[in-house]
């Protein structure tokens, strides 16, 4: 896989300086202010349960106080009750005269009913009505539940003096019945067995205490004895029973753990008095609006870090599109761009050379040049006419023919191959043409000629061509007019004389070349045209004298001696790879690893172990 390593600091440091802080900052502020919520729920919760609690135990001591009054020890007889169940047996009339005196007792708490029930004769005498255990059982829909638990509530074997009772009106399905308070006592002369109760419903519950907001809050009175929950009120009363049962306190809201059972006991009595807080209360709302906005900060900080990495991305996107198709892993795009920019520069050179080559076979053998083979080595599709001047009495240097043919495709987009035909004073240009009209390219070389320091050069102009393999032709007007300023004989002897000093220069060329390089080869900046250059001759005859006279390419020379001394190196050190890749003369360390694995067919590190 490449490694973008300019990609990666881009992105690491848009992460780092603008947003990692922020999301932390957020997330912090957010679990501080979530504790600081639960703590004032927490407080709200319990004065509201104390509030509810002391309710309750108010009904109780108003139950006690008001059983109390009437009771055998209170010395405050109604005349209609002292006589107690002598009278009322069978008497409908006096039962009746009984409830109606009732109403001038009044009991200060809100109950939605309360009453007298008569052991002995089964008959319920409240403000309103006289009616038996049955019929009062009867006004109540639900029949299985609620009549066992009236029953049993009513039932003389539960008797027992000054004894409190409790009794739900609910069943498996629905929490919203009513509550029942009783306690055992005495009336009349004859101490006859009653039991006093309140009838307390949900609604007197939510009367007698308006509590702010009840939304979302679900409220149970239980008995600890029993686990049975007597009363429920508020919003949903009775969805969360299992939950109360089961006393599960807490509960998850946006990842963080919230209280959700509130408890309180009675001080008078083994009642306790529960706070569900549902999803829908407003502490969650609250908190679902600061989730939210938290998530929206969230949000809002990933499109603007999206879109920071987008804007990253299109300022990448060139350098990416540049490296896409790169052959490289480690050392980075700008390294990769480096390395490659060294292959092209290389390949070019090669491809120059070929053309050279081919154009060179023509000019002296008229080998057939193929124009798929000149596309290929990227020559302009639209030049379709070729000519050829020559430079007699001046070889140029490699540098100046590459400023001369950068000046003519600039000037006359004409692409311009330099070079000097070996053991001859004199270059060739190879012109390829957009257009037959040359009169201003040739005024410009003659002009450009005549400021060169060797005064007895002349230049010479063939003719124009449409095809590649007649550049020879062109060649040929040249070397004609050039001919006829030169005596035949004198020709023919300064031939001779030049085949015979061709040769010794040569040979003379290759040694101080090879001397050259054997001091030089660890040279990282030496190549080819360097060397062309000191020598003063062209790439293309520096190349084919190498490859003539030593019988190798001069590039693959030069690797050559240079893994030979790193091999060495290897071999007898303890310098690293990276070092012994400069110290050989190697530009790159991998360029140098992948050369040796060619050349030796294991890595450095390999060759190193092996030895």
């Amino acid at each position: 896989m490449k490694k973008r390593k300019y990609l990666y600091r881009l992105t690491i440091i848009v992460i780092l300086i603008l947003f990692l802080p922020t999301i932390l900052f957020m997330d912090i502020s957010e679990k501080k202010a979530f504790v600081e919520l639960e703590k004032a729920n927490e407080a709200y919760y319990d004065k509201m349960l104390d509030a509810y609690i002391s309710l309750f135990d108010d009904i109780i001591q108003e139950l006690n106080t008001f059983a109390a009054s009437i009771s055998a020890e209170s010395r405050n007889y109604t005349n209609l009750l002292y006589n107690g169940v002598e009278e009322l047996e069978g008497n409908y009339l006096h039962l009746y005269n009984v409830a109606n005196a009732l109403k001038e007792k009044k009991v200060s708490l809100k109950v939605s009913d309360w009453g007298i029930y008569v052991y002995d004769i089964d008959r319920i005498i409240n403000p309103s009505s006289t009616l038996s255990s049955e019929q009062f059982i009867f006004r109540y829909e639900n029949q299985a539940r609620t009549q066992k638990a009236i029953s049993q509530f009513f039932s003389e074997e539960n008797y027992e003096r000054d004894k409190k009772l409790f009794c739900t009106t609910n069943d498996e399905n629905c929490y919203d019945g009513d509550m029942l308070i009783g306690i055992c006592t005495r009336i009349g002369k004859n101490n006859d067995k009653v039991l006093i109760y309140f009838k307390v419903s949900p609604q007197d519950i939510e009367n007698s205490l308006v509590i702010m907001d009840g939304r979302g809050k679900e409220f149970y009175l239980a008995d600890n004895a029993t686990e049975v929950i007597l009363l429920s009120w508020g919003q949903n009363a009775g969805e969360n029973i299992e939950k109360v049962v089961s006393l599960e306190v807490m509960r998850k809201v946006d990842g963080m753990s919230q209280k959700a059972l509130y408890k309180k006991d009675s001080g008078y009595t083994n009642l306790s008095i529960y706070a569900y807080i549902t999803e829908e209360s407003l502490q969650n709302s609250i908190m679902e609006y600061s989730h939210n906005t938290h998530v929206l900060f969230l949000t809002i900080s990933f499109v603007l870090m999206l879109i920071c990495m987008i804007a990253t991305y299109i300022a990448y996107k060139p350098v990416k599109d540049l490296t896409e198709e790169l052959d490289w892993i480690d050392n980075g795009e700008f390294e990769a761009v480096r390395n490659i920019l060294d292959v092209r520069r290389t390949k070019i050179i090669e491809q120059e050379m070929l053309i050279m080559d081919m154009l060179f076979n023509n000019l002296l053998y008229g080998a057939h040049v193929s124009e798929k083979a000149i596309k290929r080595l990227g020559v302009d599709t639209s030049m379709q006419h070729y000519c050829v001047f020559m430079l007699q009495g001046y070889i140029l240097p490699n540098s100046t023919a590459e400023v001369l043919a950068d000046e003519m495709m600039k000037k006359y987009q004409v692409r311009l191959f330099i070079t000097d035909l070996q053991g001859e004073n004199y270059s060739v240009f190879i012109a390829f043409l957009k257009k037959t009209d040359i009169s201003d390219l040739y005024e410009y070389l003659k002009q450009w000629v005549n400021n060169l320091p060797d005064e007895e050069c002349v230049l010479y102009a063939g003719k124009i061509v449409d095809k590649l393999d007649d550049i020879r032709t062109s060649f040929q007007f040249c070397v004609e007019q050039a001919k006829k300023q030169v005596d035949e004989e004198e020709k023919k002897k300064k031939k001779m004389l030049q085949e015979s000093e061709k040769e010794n220069l040569q040979k003379k060329i290759v040694e101080d070349m090879l001397a050259y390089l054997e001091v030089n080869y660890r040279d990282v900046d030496l190549n080819q045209a360097q060397v062309a250059e000191l020598f003063k001759i062209s790439n293309y005859t520096l190349s084919r004298l190498f490859k003539n006279q030593v019988g190798i390419g001069f590039s693959e020379y030069v690797v050559s001696k240079r893994l030979e001394y790193a091999k060495e190196l290897l071999i007898t050190s303890d310098y690293t790879i990276n070092e012994i890749s400069n110290m050989a003369g190697f530009n790159s360390t991998s360029y140098f690893c992948k050369i040796f694995k060619v050349y030796e067919g294991i890595s450095p590190a390999a060759f190193r172990d092996n030895r």
